[in-house]
This record gives structure tokens, sequence and C-alpha cells, in this order.
């Protein structure tokens, strides 16, 4: 049934203060402490002229190294930074990977490459991005091991390159002129500006990496150009990013590992009776992986700056970058321990004809139980699957935003902005053929050696294409867009040399959309002349599995394209028509207004200097969902009648 969910006038009101107390001893101080007499009452000797020198300027790395001092010493809060002098200065490959490098910032990793971060051991969802100071949300794709399609709010920092970016800044606390919603971290990043360098700046830089695991090369290229006109009064940079990235992964992965009863237990009639006992626990699907990644990054900035006076100046700011991933995984696994129980006493064929699975139709001959988990285990009556899936997909981001600010006085002054963003993910191929081999006896999985190199033997030849059932196809296209319009108004007002008062007003509407396509029924597909569905020989390939001991390091695998053209999957007709599967396709809209008030101030006790700021916010969110969930016991005692049951209840 079609669910909406309204949310209207939540108001949140943050009282933030925070203090700096930092302890410096000045120049002067040793300079009258020189001058005193020694303790042994002769006077000090009379201080040499010096050359004094009018400028130092320190360039390069300690150049970006002093920035980033500077803007954390003058935040009131726990700020870090990280500052690029130049294009390519940041040495990663993207910005999680350059973000890692600030104490208490973790990352997760997919393909190997840094994708979302977390911050003192919060998820990513609970952190907050701003791009050139206004909210923006990224999100992209992922293999079936690592879930798929990224629909919450975690960003994907995995969609740009470094080099766009001048500037990235890590606020770890709160305060009233910082925007609410976050609990981690907020993530300020900042492409380059004309102003920031001076007159003309030419940059570029380009490397190739090789692997000889995978016998490939990746370029990376960035360039910056910049310039200054009409005495300063006029810029205009332009700047770009591109990556190339292949990727070979290959192991193990146990999917988990589950309790022994769960799905209803292995079958009763187990020689190894141990291995059905509640505390036991057994993986949900052991296999061997391969999996190979292709990716390609595009990243352009541009950026306009107007001063027409000493106190005024204005900002145009345009963001676009674009990845693009084809993705092919590869696995063999023993899927009958992670199927549903049958009922008691059904096994093999007329387990999975129930279609619950084949769990308790799985026999354990033989087993090994170490500190509560069957760590071997040999096993009749087990199906073996092989899984072929191949993903295309891309996300693209633009941004465009205008800033300025006006000087009225020397103390006061006004500065606003405002902008819009778009992530847009598609993937619109996202295809899995799965072969099946039923009720083989023999299979055995040993993870006592090395528990992340299991050693896995299927009881099979698992290089023979012969006996297998072409078991499913999968076709799950997904899209999910999110989108942001910002905007902002803010005064700063110095009412005495150590008192500053700060304001603003703030506007920010959000959407999200999300939708996936399947199949009615992934498991129908047509039977071939002799009435069964298997795989012929010419329609099968193999994958090679090299770094991995045990057996197999080869086996054979559904050919994804053969049987795409074969069974024409792509034909969105017939068995293989796709249709908006309910669960996934969602929205939210949700606008968001605020206003806030904070003092700053600074003294100085004696040697030791005091700063701090403490203000007040107060927000208003208005927000509305959509989407279609499955309500049970609707009858008259059930939430629809208002008499209880399970379901979804209706206002």
């Amino acid at each position: 049934m079609p669910v909406s969910q309204h949310r209207r006038q939540t108001p949140v009101t943050l009282l933030a203060v925070s203090i700096r107390l930092a302890l410096q001893i000045s120049a002067a101080a040793h300079a009258q402490e020189a001058a005193q007499t020694t303790g042994s009452g002769q006077a000090a000797p009379a201080q040499q002229s010096v050359d004094t020198l009018d400028t130092v300027s320190v360039t390069g790395y300690r150049a970006s190294v002093e920035k980033a001092l500077d803007i954390k010493a003058g935040k009131a809060g726990t700020v870090n930074a990280i500052v690029a002098e130049d294009m390519g200065k940041f040495p990663d490959l993207n910005l999680a990977e350059s973000l890692q490098r600030i104490p208490g910032v973790v990352i997760t990793r997919d393909a190997g490459e840094g994708r979302n971060i977390s911050v003192r051991g919060l998820g990513p969802q609970f952190t907050r991005v701003r791009i050139n100071g206004m909210e923006a949300l990224t999100t992209v794709g992922s293999t079936d091991q690592q879930g798929g399609t990224n629909r919450s709010r975690s960003f994907d920092f995995n969609v740009f390159a470094s080099d766009l970016f001048s500037q990235l800044i890590v606020r770890k606390t709160g305060q009233a002129d910082v925007e609410e919603g976050s609990l981690g971290a907020t993530v300020d990043l900042r492409t380059a500006r004309p102003f920031d360098y001076d007159g003309f700046t030419l940059a570029a830089s380009g490397q190739v990496a090789y692997a000889d695991m995978g016998d490939y090369t990746d370029p990376r290229v960035a360039g910056l150009i910049s310039n200054t006109w009409a005495d300063g009064k006029f810029g205009a940079l332009l700047s770009f990013a591109y990556t190339e990235r292949q990727a070979l992964e290959e192991g193990s992965g146990s999917g988990r590992w589950a309790g022994g009863t769960s799905n209803g237990g292995f079958n009763a009639a187990s020689p190894f009776a141990a291995a059905r006992a509640a505390d036991v626990y057994h993986p949900r699907f052991p296999r061997y992986t391969l999996m190979e990644h292709d990716q390609e990054r595009t990243g352009i900035t541009a950026s306009l700056q107007f001063k027409p006076s000493d106190r005024t100046q204005f900002a145009v700011d345009a963001l676009y970058s674009k990845i693009d991933a084809v993705r092919d995984e590869r696995y063999i696994e023993a899927i009958s321990f992670s199927r549903g129980a049958c009922a008691a006493g059904t096994a093999g064929k007329a387990c999975r004809a129930a279609g619950s699975g084949g769990k308790r139709g799985t026999i354990v001959r033989d087993g090994v139980i170490q500190n509560g988990a069957l760590v071997y285990g040999l096993f009749d009556d087990v199906d073996i699957r092989s899984e072929s899936r191949h993903d295309e997909w891309n996300t693209v981001f633009t941004q465009l935003g205008l800033e300025g600010e006006h000087e009225f006085t020397d103390n006061f002054k006004i500065s606003g902005k405002v902008g819009t963003s778009k992530s847009e993910h598609e993937n619109p191929i996202q295809t899995t053929i799965i072969m099946d081999k039923y009720n083989v006896d023999g299979y055995s999985y040993d993870y006592r050696g090395n528990p992340y190199k299991p050693v896995l033997n299927y009881g099979i030849d698992p290089t023979d294409p012969n006996g297998w059932t072409l078991a499913e196809v999968r076709l799950r296209p997904q899209y999910v867009d999110n989108s942001f319009d910002n905007a902002q108004l803010d005064f700063n007002w110095n009412l005495s040399a150590g008192f500053r008062l700060k304001g603003g007003v703030q506007a920010k509407d959000y959407t999200y959309d999300s939708r996936e396509l399947r199949r009615a029924s992934e498991v129908t597909v047509p039977t071939f002349s002799s009435g069964t569905r298997i795989v012929p020989a010419d329609l099968t390939t193999l994958a090679r599995l090299s770094s991995v001991s045990g057996s197999p390091g080869v086996w054979v695998i559904p050919d994804l394209q053969g049987i795409a053209d074969a069974l024409d999957i792509y034909s969105n007709s017939g068995t293989f028509a796709v249709v908006p599967r309910p669960v996934n396709t969602t929205s939210v809209e949700e606008q968001d207004r605020g206003v806030y008030l904070m003092g700053e101030f600074s003294a100085d006790l004696g040697p030791i200097p005091l700063s701090g700021n403490f203000g007040v916010r107060y927000v208003r969110t208005k927000q509305s969902s959509t989407g279609i969930a499955t309500a049970s016991g609707c009858g008259p005692g059930g939430p629809l009648g208002r008499g209880g049951g399970t379901g979804i209840p209706v206002p």
C-alpha cells in the first residue's frame, strides 16, 4: 500500500558555547628576562646588532602546513584542516583518502579505494558535507558484497578527485553559525578561486601507475589555469582532473556466520548431530570471489571573482564531476547454508520445490567445532552455485553557487550565498546470471588453517560445464537522485576590540528520489529443448582465481553476454520485463529554515589569551516522504480497523 509521511514545524534550538584557552610566553618576556642580571650577579652582555628582515615568505609544503595550522588556531572549536597550495599537491586518489590524514577520521574502502568516512566511531550517515559553503550529497553503486546502491545520507567521496579541491576542513564540534544535522563532523570542501593566486598561474600534474598482477596502467592527470586582470579586480580560474583506475580483487567470503538453528538447522539425520546445536555457528555461504573494476573519473571546476571596490566582492563557482564504472563479479559458493528452512524431514529437491531452500536437506557427515563455530564440515546434498554479475553505472554531480560580501564600515559587513547542487546516480545494467548444481555429495570447507583463506572442496569438478542448471536471471536497474537548494545571509559586527556579534538566516531545500526495477520472478527462465533449464556448454567460460589457497583455483561460470544474447534478456518484454520494486521506490522532500545569533570574544588573562564563542540557533524542518510498504493484519482487528495487530498504522 502507498505510504506518505509528513513532519511539519519541527523546531530545534541549539545553544553552543566554545572556549579556547592557550598559554603563550611572549618574546618580550624573554627579552626582559635576558636583560636582567644572571644568577651570579653579573649583568648580561650587551645586545649585538642584528639585521632585520622586512618579509619572510614560506612556500611549498611548509606553506600549506602553515595555512592549515592558522585555520585550526583561528577556531574556538575542534577543527582540523588540510590545505593544498597548488593543483595536484594532494597525493591521494580521492577525497576520502585525503581526509583520513586528519586525526579521528577513518575511511571505508570499496574496490580498494576510499569511499566513506567515519568520525569518532560514528557511521558515515552522521557526517554532513558542504562544498563551497553549501550542503551537498553524492551517492554511488557498490558490489553485491558491499550492499549495492547507496540510498542513505552517507556521502560517497570517491565521486571526486582530490585535485579539484584546495582546502579540506573537518569541524568536530558544533557552534551556532554551523548548520545542524551532524553528530560526527561537518566537512567543508573548498575549490580554488583566482584570488587565491598572484596573477597568472598555470599548474599541471600527471602520473601513471602500473599493476603487474593485472598487467594494466592507470593514468592520472590534472591541470589549473588562473589569472587576474584590472589591477586584481577581476579573476577567472579553470581546473580539471581525470583518472582511470582498474582493480582486481580476489579472495574468499562467508556472507556472515549464522547460528546453528537459524533457517531451521541442518538435516536431522546428520551423523554429526552437534552441528544442529543452537550455539553453533557456520558460514552462510562460503565462497571464492573474483571481482574486476574499471572506472573513469572526470572533474572540472570554474570560478569567477569580481572585486569592484575594496569593500565589495563577488564569486561564482561551478563544479562538475562524473564517475563511470564497469564491474564484473564472479562467485562460486555453497548456497544451501543460507536458505530458509523446509518442513522437518523434507530434503533435497523437495525442499526447494517447497520454496523454502535446502538447509534442512543438507546432511553433515563430519565436522570440527571450535569456540562455538563449525570451522570444518563435510556435507552431502549441498547445492553449489556459480554466479556472474555485470554492473555498469555512473554518478554525475553538478553544483553552481554565487557568493558575495560588502563592508559597510570597518566594523560591519554582510555576506550571502545562494546555490544549487544535484547528484544523479544511474545503474541501468545490473545483471546477475546464476547456475546451480543440486544435491552434491562430498562438499567440505575448512577454516582451521587460516580463517581468511579457507580450503573449499566442492565435491565436483568445478571446471566441468555439464550438469549445471540455469537457476536465476536477475535484472536490477537502480536510480538515485539527491539535490540541494541553499540560500544564506549573514552579518558580522565588530562591537569592540574584543567582542564580535554574528548572525544570519538560512534556507535549504532537499529532495531525494530512488527507483529500482526487477523482474516479476527472477527464477523464471525459459527452458531448452530438453525441457530442463540446462546451460549449454558453449555458453560457459572459466573464472580464474590464482592467489587463494585451496581448491578450486579455476571454476566454471555462466557466460553472461552469451546467455544475454541467446535469451534476449534486455528486451524488457515477456518474462524479462522489469517493473518498479516497491521497497526501493521512495522519495523525500525536506525544507529547513534556520536563524542564529552568536557572539565571539577574546581577552588576555595576564600572559594567557582567552577566546571563545556562545550563541543560539533555531531551526524549523518540514519533511514529507512517500513510499510503498506491505501492511499485514488489515482486517477488523488489524491496524486499518483500529484493532491493533502488526503493520503500518493509518493516521
